[in-house]
């Protein structure tokens, strides 16, 4: 009975019943009958579970029709990851659903290898490939080790420069089997330094990091190397990420450092921490910081000239809020639009638990409710040390519309990038096949 114990919870139910049967048949008839109990019980298990469990890929896509949470990039950047030669193209993304089984696992492998094999030599070669776990309801010890394997042929074989696998969770996959730790590759102790200076930008630049400088979209550390075609920064050649979202972002950083690492290093100090003066609870109000605003609204923007950016970003007033301060609440006047400059905010649906979005320095908000003009569909708190936003009001928007409605039309059309973005984002159209890009 000690194999009916020690298994107890490791096993799906038609495995753990092959183990209570060999162990009656073991029991009334012997070991020689038990054999032949688990040779049937083997096959048995291997049919129903062929027959129960769907195919193990949902899905196989590049990323481009997809978009990140970090979307309103620099122009320059924009264009880099729009390329067809080095942009979204080379990212790989496949979706896996169900339980993941020995019966499975080896069809798995091999379509994921096919295809790569197809792809090699040709304009449509990733260069980095994400597998994504979140859908995967379940997965045992041999699966598990078979996609360990894996990781190694897609880098040793396919020269893949970046395997992403997402867990879908901080718990990590769905078996009991540490794939987290050998997916990663974790970093020795001493290269944390490496992680968290030279390559924090590769983890976008408001990455939050924790005590042991893991960035806090990353389930593991991992270590980094050198990219074969010459990125700018250091890489990690695997690592695991507990999102979709965190994992393209991540993706779209190496694409952009393989071009021109200083875009990210540019981004970065867009949106460095705020700077207080003498007087507690207040900041600087600095040229740099307006510089920053004006390059933020015209990544907003994409397409217009300077001078009318600049004088849209006249109108803007500056505020500045302390942490755990309300910006607004849901259901209160939609009276302005605000954009973030430096700091860090979270939107939040009030009486609907785990509803939250952060909101990062360069995104604007509440620009449908000024354009609309309906109440505030949700609420913004500051949740950094200090956040500096500058806010166009419902006066000085209506006196626009009048008298300038071509650069009026500018706040029109951000509000549709917006909901382009909604439409667009990985969370949307990679679980939902009917979002379809816009």
């Amino acid at each position: 009975l000690e194999g009916v114990c020690d298994s107890y919870g490791n096993f799906d139910w038609l495995e753990y019943g092959g183990i209570w049967f060999i162990t009656i048949i073991m029991t009334i008839y012997g070991m020689t009958a038990a054999l032949l109990a688990g040779i049937a019980s083997a096959l048995s298990v291997y049919a129903a579970q062929s027959v129960s469990y769907q195919n193990p890929i949902r899905g196989i896509l590049t990323a481009s029709s997809l978009r990140s949470s970090s979307w309103n990039r620099p122009t320059e950047a924009a264009s880099i990851l729009d390329s067809n030669e080095i942009g979204r193209k080379k990212i790989l993304i496949i979706q896996l659903q169900g339980h993941l089984f020995f019966g499975n696992v080896a069809q798995l492998t091999d379509n994921i290898k096919a295809t790569l094999e197809q792809k090699k030599g040709t304009p449509a070669e990733p260069w980095i490939v994400i597998i994504d776990f979140t859908l995967v309801l379940g997965m045992d010890s041999s699966a598990a080790q078979a996609i360990g394997k894996l990781k190694d042929t897609m880098r040793k074989r396919f020269h893949i420069d970046v395997a992403i696998f997402v867990s879908g969770s901080r718990d990590g996959f769905p078996c009991k089997y540490d794939l987290s730790h050998e997916l990663s590759c974790p970093a020795d102790p001493a290269d944390h330094d490496t992680i968290s200076k030279e390559a924090a930008l590769l983890f976008g630049g408001e990455a939050k990091m924790e005590k042991i400088n893991t960035p806090a979209n990353l389930v593991h550390t991992p270590r980094l190397i050198r990219s074969s075609r010459d990125t700018g920064l250091p890489i990690p050649q695997n690592l695991v990420c507990d999102s979709l979202d965190s994992a393209l972002i991540f993706a779209e950083n190496v694409l952009i450092a393989r071009k021109n690492p200083c875009l990210l290093e540019d981004i970065a100090e867009f949106r460095e921490p705020l700077t207080k003066s003498n007087n507690e609870g207040e900041f600087y109000s600095s040229d740099e910081e307006k510089r920053s605003a004006i390059i933020f609204l015209s990544n907003l923007c994409p397409g217009e000239s300077l001078p009318d950016v600049e004088q849209l970003f006249s109108l803007f007033k500056r505020e500045v809020y302390n942490e755990n301060e309300i910006i607004w609440r849901q259901g209160s006047v939609s009276d302005s639009a605000k954009l973030l400059v430096k700091g860090r905010l979270l939107s939040l649906l009030e009486n609907e638990e785990g509803a939250l979005e952060g909101i990062l320095a360069g995104a604007m908000l509440g620009e449908l409710g000024l354009v609309k003009g309906i109440d505030r569909l949700n609420t913004v708190q500051c949740v950094s040390d200090g956040a500096v936003l500058y806010s166009l009001d419902r006066e000085d928007w209506d006196v626009l519309k009048r008298d300038n409605p071509r650069i009026a039309r500018f706040i029109d059309m951000i509000v549709i990038r917006y909901l382009a973005h909604r439409v667009q984002h990985v969370s949307n159209r990679i679980f939902e096949t009917r979002c379809l890009p816009v």
